[in-house]
């Protein structure tokens, strides 16, 4: 049995930052929840997504950097 993984949209993980933003320093795991989403973007959509999510949510003053683009 074979199963087919389904690529999310950008908008979905997207939404899926905005739902922990507000918890970064206060939820155990916001943090990791948040790299592994923007990974995520990264590898299927591009670093320029990845890095403008990273400005739209305002991640630079919370930790995160901006990558180069490839």
């Amino acid at each position: 049995m074979t199963t087919k993984k389904r690529k999310r949209t950008l908008k979905s993980l997207r939404e899926d930052i905005a739902k922990e933003v507000p918890f970064v320093d206060i939820k155990p795991y916001s943090h990791n929840i948040i790299s592994l989403v923007l990974m995520q973007i990264s590898s299927e959509y591009g670093a320029g997504h990845a890095n403008k999510a990273i400005r739209d949510f305002g991640l630079e003053e919370r930790g995160w950097r901006q990558r180069q683009k490839r």
